[in-house]
């Protein structure tokens, strides 16, 4: 009588299974973590220190271009850039590239956001910290259909 032992053939076909999916799930995780990788700050944004860990070194950032921000009027928010941005997202990342800037490079980084108002002209100016360094910013109006501009040195504009 002819018998067929099918544990051995069953056996190796789960291990290979097995080992085939481990494969595949350390393939995705390599994906990922790349697909999600988060740029180090820049040294210097607009041309001067990007250092901004604290509100002495903000507020300086921001006298260097020439803006006038008063101190007492920071405001802080943690925000986390988007990991896929949208239209609006799309749209202020281009803003930031008026400056030098690019946000895509820190999808999903955790930042704040801080905001001064400006003495001169009432605007308010936003810095995005990313490790305790300056990676873009804006100074736009109050108002829901106020003007948005990038972040600029003021003898720039004029």
């Amino acid at each position: 009588m002819y018998r067929i032992d099918f544990t051995a053939t069953v056996r190796k076909s789960v291990t290979l299974t097995l080992f085939a999916l481990f494969l595949l799930a350390c393939i995705f995780s390599l994906m990922i973590g790349s697909a999600f990788h988060i740029a180090e700050p820049p040294e210097s944004y607009l041309g001067i220190s990007a250092a901004a860990e604290t509100a002495g070194q903000r507020v300086a950032f921001l006298r260097t271009l020439g803006y006038s921000p008063i101190p007492e009027s920071e405001e802080c928010e943690e925000i986390t850039i988007p990991a896929v941005f949208g239209d609006v997202y799309k749209r202020y990342n281009d803003l930031q590239a008026l400056s030098g800037g690019d946000l895509s490079l820190y999808k999903s980084a955790e930042c704040s956001r801080y905001t001064y108002t400006d003495a001169e002209t009432a605007r308010r100016l936003n810095l995005i910290v990313y490790k305790g360094r300056v990676i873009g910013g804006d100074e736009c109006t109050a108002a829901i259909d106020g003007e948005m501009l990038p972040l600029t040195r003021k003898s720039d504009q004029a």
